[in-house]
């Protein structure tokens, strides 16, 4: 309701000397009126149109707070009737979330904006767009899916993220920021609203040397099939003998170069299973679990691909292998 609608605590007041019908048709008119008596208890429990009528300040606070041109809401009596919102997906509705179906594949969305190869090329120009909060970069690689060759000039494309939309990636993913796949929206200019869409995945990420804030970020177009570098992570750290008195594995390779099958989603990271590791042990890639759809690449060479080593305690599996029970 806009101002004129509302009443003042000193029209408020005066509802003791005035009639509650004048009040509340010199507010809302003669139609509302008759729509509050109809049933005042949407609004507050208990309330009834005979108590309105015998307490001109509670009408007249009536007409100034509630909506009365807004159909009530029905909730049903019967609470099973409600549907239970834990059973449904949840949707990441955040900038950079994307729609439904790249929700479902695990991808998010950048934009960023076509750079002159002339005005806005080389070091000056490229810092002055650093002080304007703007990413250089650059767009290439191939694309099996659009006819584009990486030998071709035109797959090259001098493109500029704006600060803010690599800053929140960069927070929320990290050092795993190279190992996502985006929808990159490019824009001729900040006129144009309908942009190009690239499947991409960022590359050549450079930090300021202090300020430790993206510098340069490239991308690289990505296709169903193009191997994907994924991050390692370790799970189950609890049920090893080693891990549980101080051990830590001492990472050889952070990540796999994996080949994930067209309609799959693209799994964030990869699970290393750490239960029963020993003291010593080199883990493998026989412990990588991989998703259904997900295998490593061609390049990786199973049998030498280290993650890791085992170091911590020394004698912490000893001393449980050595320990026997005691009789009484």
């Amino acid at each position: 309701f806009s101002m004129a609608q509302r009443l003042t605590w000193r029209q408020i007041g005066a509802a003791s000397t005035t009639g509650t019908s004048s009040i509340l048709c010199r507010a809302f008119g003669s139609s509302n009126v008759s729509m509050l008596s109809l049933d005042p208890s949407r609004f507050v429990s208990g309330v009834t149109a005979e108590d309105l009528e015998k307490n001109p300040a509670m009408a007249a606070y009536f007409a100034a707070n509630f909506p009365l041109d807004e159909p009530p809401r029905v909730v049903p009596h019967d609470i099973s009737e409600l549907e239970d919102d834990r059973t449904k997906p949840k949707l990441d509705e955040g900038a950079g979330a994307g729609d439904v179906a790249q929700q479902a594949m695990n991808i998010r969305t950048l934009k960023a904006y076509h750079r002159c190869a002339l005005t806005e090329n080389g070091t000056i120009a490229c810092n002055r767009l650093r002080y304007q909060r703007i990413i250089p970069g650059l767009l290439y690689g191939s694309d099996r899916t659009q006819n584009i060759l990486s030998i071709s000039p035109e797959s090259k494309v001098f493109v500029k993220t704006p600060w803010n939309e690599i800053q929140r990636e960069l927070k929320r993913y990290h050092r795993s920021f190279e190992g996502r796949v985006y929808d990159l929206t490019l824009f001729e200019n900040e006129e144009d609203t309908e942009g190009t869409v690239h499947r991409v995945m960022p590359r050549d990420v450079q930090r300021h040397p202090t300020d430790n804030k993206a510098y340069c970020v490239n991308y690289l177009r990505y296709f169903p099939g193009k191997p994907i570098h994924l991050p390692i992570v370790y799970i189950n750290e609890e049920e090893s003998s080693a891990m549980k008195r101080g051990g830590f594995i001492a990472p050889i390779s952070r990540t796999l170069e994996c080949i994930v099958e067209e309609g799959v989603p693209i799994p964030e990271h990869l699970e290393l299973e750490c239960a029963g590791a020993r003291f010593k042990e080199v883990m493998r890639m026989d412990r990588i679990i991989f998703p259904d759809g997900v295998k490593a690449s061609t390049n990786v060479n199973k049998d030498t691909f280290l993650v890791g080593t085992v170091f911590g305690k020394k004698g912490s599996d000893e001393d449980e292998e050595t320990a026997t029970p005691t009789t009484a």
